[in-house]
């Protein structure tokens, strides 16, 4: 991969972070858990562990939505004690995970999330 690209990659991420009250951190992930790139606000939230990590989480909501008939999966939204976790798929290969505070803003964080994805499969075109 160039270095372009990912310099764009981290462009693209940045611009979602910037545009969404109470994120802290977001990765274009591949489905085999390795993070393609990330950035974060906070360095004791480790995003490029969360993004690898949840790589698992996707691939089982993509097979459980087939097998019911479901259609595919989209978007995939789990919150914690601490944090929301919005990820969207990027193609077939691909998803981009934002984090948020709890107080974050949803609704942006969404908006901004399916504004980037055509950045994104344009760039990994």
């Amino acid at each position: 991969m160039e270095l372009e690209s990912q310099m764009d990659f981290k462009k693209i991420l940045e611009e979602m972070l910037e545009n969404v009250e109470g994120s802290i951190g977001s990765s274009l992930v591949g489905m085999d858990g390795i993070v393609i790139d990330q950035i974060s606000r906070n360095n004791s939230f480790d995003i490029n562990a969360v993004g690898a990590e949840y790589s698992s989480i996707i691939k089982n909501a993509m097979r459980a939505s087939s097998s019911f008939g479901l259609g595919n999966t989209a978007e995939i939204l789990i919150t914690t004690d601490k944090a929301t976790m919005i990820m969207m798929l990027v193609g077939k290969n691909y998803f981009v995970a934002l984090a948020l505070n709890l107080d974050g803003n949803l609704g942006r964080g969404r908006l901004e999330l399916k504004k980037a994805i055509p950045k994104f499969e344009k760039e990994l075109s």
